[in-house]
């Protein structure tokens, strides 16, 4: 869960840095702990980041892995 203070997304490079050393250390975070649940929201943040910062549609990428497997 996203707490309140936390941004919607990644508003610039310093931030995507912060997030990217915030991941190398969640990394071995057990799924359904709080770490865990951090870690899967900081990939979030950060793949919509780099979404916008590479002008790529996320969703429609979402789709094609689906779509492939």
């Amino acid at each position: 869960m996203t707490h309140f203070l936390d941004p919607a997304r990644l508003p610039d490079a310093n931030a995507y840095a912060a997030a990217l050393d915030e991941l190398d250390a969640l990394l071995f975070c057990d799924p359904g702990s709080p770490g865990g649940r951090r870690l899967d929201e900081i990939v979030a943040l950060i793949e919509e980041y780099e979404a916008r910062r590479d002008g790529y549609d996320l969703a429609q990428m979402r789709q094609m892995l689906a779509d492939s497997g």
